[in-house]
């Protein structure tokens, strides 16, 4: 992913495309999602595009709440000898 391309893609709109942008630079990114949302919005901002910049502001608190969420709720572990999922203590 290019930090220095501007976005301009109408999915970022609500809180829908802002999930899902979100979900798509996680799945890319991993743990580097949210500095990297931070970054494009710096450098879009920078290079003039405040639409850009602005929707990136948006996405990455939401990067930061989904991790957030994802690292505090409980680990899931299979059991390979039968298929099944269950919580870890």
């Amino acid at each position: 992913m290019d930090p220095t391309r501007g976005n301009h893609n109408s999915s970022l709109r609500g809180e829908t495309g802002l999930r899902r942008a979100a979900m798509v630079v996680i799945e890319e990114l991993g743990e580097n999602a949210a500095a990297y949302a931070a970054t494009r919005a710096i450098i879009l901002q920078k290079q003039g595009d405040e639409i850009g910049a602005s929707r990136w502001r948006r996405v990455a608190p939401v990067i930061e709440e989904m991790q957030r969420k994802k690292s505090t709720s409980p680990r899931v572990q299979t059991d390979s000898t039968i298929g099944l999922a269950r919580g870890t203590e």
